[in-house]
């Protein structure tokens, strides 16, 4: 998957910024709705975000960082490295995922 930039609705690094919000975003389970409201932003502007059209100030960039509970450098990283953290958070969560139901079948068979 290669970045995108939407001409005339911003630049490389709103696309970048974008790109990396929706993806941590979605692998984390959460809606635009969930994450707008961890972030105390509004939900049009965080759509206007993930597409590359808005750019947020400082406390709404720490606000989406602390609601996607990653470092705010990790949003603009280049979404090769950005890719690497996603799936290192996968794993971690199918794991934590897989304890979780392994414990609760040993619970359920006592």
């Amino acid at each position: 998957m290669g970045l995108t930039v939407v001409k005339g609705k911003g630049d490389v690094l709103n696309s970048l910024l974008g790109l990396n919000i929706k993806q941590f975003r979605e692998n984390s389970g959460l809606s635009q709705e969930e994450l707008s409201e961890r972030a105390g932003i509004a939900v049009p502007f965080l759509d206007a975000m993930e597409r590359g059209e808005e750019w947020p100030g400082s406390s709404a960039l720490s606000g989406i960082a602390r609601g996607l509970d990653v470092n705010p450098y990790d949003l603009l990283k280049p979404e090769e490295l950005a890719s690497q953290d996603i799936k290192k958070i996968t794993t971690k969560l199918i794991n934590d995922i897989t304890a979780l139901v392994n414990q609760s079948v040993k619970m359920i068979a006592r």
